[in-house]
């Protein structure tokens, strides 16, 4: 393909990899430049507002000669700060004679049929290949469901009725969607008997309608969404069918994913991500097509392809979902234990759907597609964190090894819990709307877990891996905790749960640990007690009632903090009530460091510690009066390295 006019800035930044502006592009488009008049119609067409969103000075940055990115205007023509976030695009050019030669693209329109055949294509051979993802048999309808009536394809339903049903079994959808602050159409005590007469198919929200659209296309009669199938302002209901989450997912023949979607009100489509786009036509009077037949050819015959760029999840351990607003369900935490749980998701996202079950991953632009080959090998001994995705991970821990003697029971522990430590890690990530609903979000997951390990489980943690479990700690420590000293907590505060933060653990929960690097404990267990709150025993639990007794060294100690760096003369550290009682500020967020904050204890230097709650504000004023003792818990050495807990003496604890 030619690379156009060279006096054009487009065609010469798209050749050289430069920077270009929309006033040059109209400009060029103008005089005749078919690869501007072009580039200005796909561009018009997939973001008609570009001069009110980046100015009419709008930046372009190409590369690699398909990839390009719009920037806000550098000039500030729009006459105030412009923090709107570049738009990547991807683009390519081609002739009518080489349309066929194309390469696949998603059409990017989530709704088309094309999209729905491509669904169909993945639960089929799912259902029919992955022995693992289970056939395609009914299972027991939730308690309640929604019923969207006989029939099935384009059309939608007049009304939608919420069903009973009693020991039923059929196929059902389930719909995992992000409230996003939002507060949808929701089954209250008062709407019961009403949703069950009929819900009007037009007061749903935009994503509840999507999902029934999707589920009568698909020929699936009944749906499931929390919201109104579960009685909102019940909290007996609440805790029992939260209690129920894992069945109702697992027993799901599909869970349809809103993964772009951020509110219910979004919509689980998304349409016009691809255009293709042509210089317009001369006039077949004009003499130039009479001088410059070639010329005038490649007018009539050019194509731009130009599309957002296809955005794809990243499922590493190091991915950070908050901060990825393609894929914004994926960041919420209620939603972590929903794609675990299904058999099968189905994921409508921001340009092209994608596709996750026990066995496989894929997307329409088939980057996402999971290479079994590439994985084979002894699953005992390999870091599947790293190599497996999510859901291919979490049932190969599940099911491989469960009864046979290929593996022992020894080696599927230590894989489970390797298992149980990526997901808190990964979970702890996610938002929730509520803190207390820290545990319960996730005990669909670990009611999997008590099954296949036969292990106690405590408030997140596991009775038999104490007290190495309790060495966890906030995962970015040069962050402000996001709880304060004096916040009431969503969990008892020897659990991760309590923290409302992502959290890491120390060290493996049961190994195996090196013949150099065997952990010494310093520390017994004498009684782990948890009692629930409600009916999901992995669930909420009674804060006072519930509690780890453990027989340790206790050493009275200091907290630290490290003042100002640049003050004159340098303070290495100061204890934090002469901090208090002398009006020094401790350290504001923006000066954290993994070091702001040390323990002391005697004479000894103070040495770095990770609070889970902070004892300042964003502003370095101090929440805690520093009046409580404080106390270090030798738990365990290893490797020449001591693993210590800071407690915090409260009036209601003895120590003996």
């Amino acid at each position: 393909m030619s690379s156009g006019d060279p006096k054009c800035g487009l065609c010469v930044a798209q050749a050289n990899e430069r920077w270009s502006g929309l006033p040059d592009i109209q400009a060029h488009a103008e005089d005749g430049c078919p690869y501007c008049a072009a580039m200005l119609q796909g561009l018009l067409r997939l973001i008609p507002d570009i001069e009110t969103r980046f100015g009419y000075d709008a930046s372009f940055r190409f590369r690699n000669r398909r990839d390009m990115s719009v920037y806000a205007d550098p000039n500030g023509s729009l006459g105030y700060p412009n923090d709107s976030k570049p738009i990547k695009l991807q683009y390519r050019w081609y002739t009518v004679d080489e349309e066929a030669n194309q390469p696949y693209q998603p059409g990017g329109d989530t709704s088309s049929d094309a999209s729905f055949t491509l669904a169909r294509e993945w639960i089929q051979d799912c259902l029919s290949k992955h022995a693992l993802c289970g056939k395609d048999e009914p299972h027991p309808l939730p308690t309640r469901v929604l019923d969207l009536g006989e029939g099935e394809g384009e059309g939608e339903p007049d009304i939608v009725k919420l069903l009973d049903p009693t020991e039923r079994s059929e196929r059902y959808i389930a719909l995992s969607h992000s409230w996003g602050g939002e507060r949808p159409l929701i089954t209250t005590t008062a709407t019961s008997e009403e949703h069950k007469a009929g819900i009007p198919f037009n007061k749903l929200p935009l994503t509840f309608q999507d999902a029934a659209r999707i589920a009568r296309r698909l020929g699936i009669r009944y749906l499931w969404i929390d919201s109104l199938c579960i009685i909102q302002d019940s909290p007996e209901d609440w805790q029992l069918e939260a209690s129920r989450m894992a069945s109702v997912y697992r027993n799901s023949w599909l869970t349809v994913s809103a993964t772009a979607s951020s509110s219910p009100s979004s919509g689980c489509f998304r349409r016009g991500q691809t255009t293709v786009a042509q210089a317009p036509s001369n006039s077949e009077a004009d003499p130039l097509a009479v001088l410059f037949p070639e010329a005038t050819k490649l007018r009539q015959d050019l194509r731009l392809s130009l599309r957002f760029a296809t955005a794809h999840p990243d499922f590493t351990p190091f991915y950070n979902p908050t901060k990825d607003s393609s894929f914004t369900l994926l960041g919420r935490a209620w939603a972590y234990q929903e794609r675990l749980l299904a058999p099968r998701v189905l994921h409508f996202g921001p340009q092209e759907l994608f596709w996750e079950c026990m066995q496989d991953l894929d997307c329409d632009c088939g980057e996402m597609k999971w290479k079994a080959n590439k994985h084979m090998g002894s699953y005992a001994n390999r870091n599947t964190a790293n190599e497996l995705p999510p859901k291919i991970s979490h049932y190969a821990a599940l099911h491989i090894g469960a009864g046979q003697s290929t593996i022992s029971t020894e080696k599927r522990t230590q894989k489970l819990m390797s298992r149980w430590k990526e997901m808190v890690e990964e979970y702890t990530k996610r938002l929730l709307t509520y803190s207390s609903d820290r545990l319960p979000a996730f005990s669909g997951v670990a009611a999997e877990m008590v099954d296949a390990l036969g292990m106690r489980y405590c408030a997140g943690h596991w009775a038999e891996t104490l007290p190495i479990g309790l060495l966890w700690e906030r995962e970015n420590c040069a962050s402000v905790a996001r709880l304060k000293m004096g916040d009431a907590r969503p969990a008892p505060s020897w659990s991760w749960a309590s923290a409302d933060a992502p959290v890491r653990f120390l060290l493996d929960l049961t190994g195996p640990y090196p013949a150099y690097a065997t952990p010494v404990l310093h520390a017994e267990v004498l009684e782990v007690r948890c009692a629930p709150s409600g009916a999901d025993e992995r669930g909420q639990v009674v804060k006072g009632e519930s509690y780890v007794s453990l027989s340790v060294e206790l050493l009275r100690a200091d907290l630290c903090f490290e003042p100002d760096p640049h003050a004159i003369p340098y303070e290495p550290w100061k204890l934090i009530k002469d901090g208090i009682s002398k009006d020094i500020k401790g350290p504001p967020a923006k000066n954290l460091t993994k070091g702001s904050f040390l323990v002391k204890v005697g004479k000894q230097d103070p040495v770095m510690c990770v609070l889970d709650v902070a004892p300042c504000d964003e502003d370095g004023a101090w929440i805690w009066d520093g009046k409580d003792a404080i106390y270090c818990a030798r738990i365990m050495e290893r490797d020449e390295c001591y693993y210590w807990l800071v407690l915090r003496k409260k009036e209601t604890v003895r120590l003996v």
